[in-house]
């Protein structure tokens, strides 16, 4: 991550975006370079987790690692790249517990076109804008 730049969009985003939350980047490494990598959450009474609840403390400036080890919504194994295996167990969830897709046809017609990908490092770490470092290379930011 180019130091510069971090410091310029800090200025910029305080400048547009007065009082409200920094963005979360996040990207593969095969390093945890002191990145939480906590364990595996517990599975609510219906048997599920979420990644959004996994990563909300990144919100608040702490970094975190996953991989399929602790990630505990196993719907986001496959597009995360830490499986490649399209199971009948994802399509289910995906497509009636979730309900992000509204058919199987439509599941799979999504990975015909778009065939799964191996994770590019060991890890997906999610860090806040501001805790970015000169050896992270941001991937994706939201």
């Amino acid at each position: 991550m180019n130091i510069e730049i971090k410091a310029h969009f800090m200025e910029a985003w305080e400048k547009y975006f007065p009082d409200t939350e920094l963005p979360i980047a996040c990207f593969y490494s095969n390093e945890l370079n002191n990145v939480e990598f906590p364990n595996a959450p517990k599975p609510n009474a219906k048997g599920f987790t979420c990644i959004f609840s996994q990563i909300a403390p990144v919100r608040k400036g702490r970094a975190r690692a996953f991989n399929i080890e602790n990630l505990g919504c196993f719907g986001s194994f496959l597009p995360f790249g830490f499986t490649t295996e399209i199971t009948e167990d994802v399509r289910n969830y995906v497509c009636n517990v979730e309900r992000v897709k509204k058919s199987y046809e439509h599941f799979n017609s999504m990975y015909e076109h778009r065939p799964p990908k191996q994770a590019a490092g060991k890890y997906l770490v999610f860090k806040r804008w501001d805790t970015l470092e000169e050896q992270d290379n941001p991937q994706v930011i939201f």
